[in-house]
Parts: C-alpha cells; structure tokens; sequence
C-alpha cells in the first residue's frame, strides 16, 4: 500500500512538474543610457532623459521571466572600480549619441564585465525645425528660457538593443516628440514650470516608450510567447480578434501610429 502511494505522489509530482512552461533559458542585459555618466551638469539638476528611460525600460524587462537586467546604481559602482573600461565606455556611449555608431570591441568587454550577451543603448537629445544640431533636452530649456525663444523642440530618442557575442544589431527603435505647448512655447522661466517640463517627459518615457522597448526586447528573446490582438471598434462582441501582422506594428509607437493615421496635430503637444 506504501509503494502504492508513493508511486502515485511520484506520478503526480512529475505530471506537475511537466506542465509547467519550461523558463530554462535566462536573457541577462546590460541598458546603457547615453548619460550614464552626467553628474548633474544642467542648472536645473535634472536627472538626464536617457537616464530617466533606461530606469524605466529596466523596471519594465525586471517584470518579465526570463529577463534579468543590471541597475544604473551597480552599473556605475563597477566603473568607479575599473576607469580604464569606464573612459572607454565612455567614450563609446557619447560617439553614439552623436552619430548613432557602434563600438562593438567595447561592448564585448562590458559583456564580459557583466557577464551578459546584449545591451541596450539609449539616447535622448533635442533639436529644432531651424537646425539640426543635437543638444542635450534640459541645455535647450536653459538656453531658450534664457532668451525666451518661443519655436518648440523635437525630442529624439533611439534605442538599440545588440547581440555582443555576434556583433550584431537585433533590434532598433526611434521615438519622435514635439516638446511645446499649444502655444509653441518651450520655457521655464521659474522652477516649477521646469518641474513641469521633467514630469511630463517622466510620463512620456513610462507610459509609451518604455513599455514598447521593452515589448520589442522581449520579443527578440521570446518571440514564440507573443501574442498580439486587437478589438473591433464597430463590433458589439468582447471577443477579441487574432491579427497575424500584429507582431510588426510593435516596431513603432502606438501614439505616433495613431499620430500618422488621425492627423491630430495636438496628439504630441504638452498642455499646460
């Protein structure tokens, strides 16, 4: 009768432990904001735009099985230690924000610092209609305070997440803002009107980009977990209806998406 038991508390334990979805493989990633190593340099002392994203797209991939990430605090800790890599990286992270290219001989060493096999690259900066040199966001909102230029700014992001073992790129994104008010004004003639400016640029960051970064990284580590669908807008039922192609809508934002097909002008455009 024991035997009896124990074989069908075995049986049991293994059908159990069978219909459980197998997690074995582990994805560990480093994210890299451009700004990692800024140290409060603008005169609002405002964390850095790639910073604030790289903290959010962290938190995001953390939420997922499978996925491990490193955070910014031990990031920076381990290049206090080693200033060789530190320069290097450096370096590497400002020739990226300037013309987006890649050092991968870097990279394979912070990979190997870490021990992970991909990272994600972001970059924030901000430009106008009336020229394209790119500067730091909160150096423009400086700048045009100071002399009350009323034109907006188009915040510009780029995410890349690379494949260090191969040298290879597996996934890009770029994310376009109009930073205004209905008004085309972009200052911040006291401190709370910047500490307006800091939190909208939060609530973009958490609520759109993050969370698309994050979905298109998980997808090019689990691209057979995804599962996409969408529901009719003139349809009476719940049931929601499978879209094959869904999958690539996932490589551009929803709101700019939504931006290109309705037309609405003020879809990006801060209220104040």
């Amino acid at each position: 009768m024991k035997k009896i038991f124990l074989t069908i508390i075995f049986a049991i334990t293994t059908v159990i432990a069978l219909s459980k979805p197998a997690h074995a493989i582990q994805f560990d990633v480093v994210v890299l904001p451009a700004e990692l190593f800024s140290v409060c340099d603008n005169y609002f002392c405002f964390s850095e735009p790639s910073e604030i994203l790289a903290n959010e797209v962290i938190q995001e991939l953390d939420s997922y099985r499978g996925i491990n990430t490193v955070d910014l605090a031990t990031l920076r800790s381990y290049f206090v230690n080693n200033p060789e890599l530190k320069t290097e990286t450096e370096a590497m992270l400002e020739n990226f924000e300037q013309t987006e290219k890649l050092n991968f001989d870097t990279l394979s060493k912070i990979s190997k610092a870490f021990g992970v096999k991909s990272t994600i690259i972001i970059s924030c900066y901000a430009i106008t209609d009336r020229a394209a040199t790119r500067r730091n966001l909160w150096e423009v909102l400086e700048v045009s305070s100071a002399f009350k230029i009323t034109y907006p700014f188009n915040l510009t992001t780029t995410a890349v997440l690379t494949d260090n073992v191969n040298s290879t790129i597996m996934w890009s994104g770029k994310y376009n803002k109009t930073v205004s008010d209905t008004n085309g004004y972009f200052l911040a003639l006291n401190q709370a009107q910047a500490v307006s400016h800091l939190e909208k640029i939060k609530q973009y960051f958490k609520n759109n980009v993050s969370k698309n970064i994050s979905q298109n990284v998980h997808l090019r580590f689990f691209p057979k977990e995804i599962r996409t669908f969408t529901v009719k807008k003139n349809d009476d039922s719940n049931q929601p209806h499978f879209v094959p192609n869904a999958l690539e809508q996932l490589s551009q934002p929803k709101l700019l998406k939504n931006f290109e097909l309705e037309n609405t002008e003020d879809e990006f455009i801060f209220d104040f």
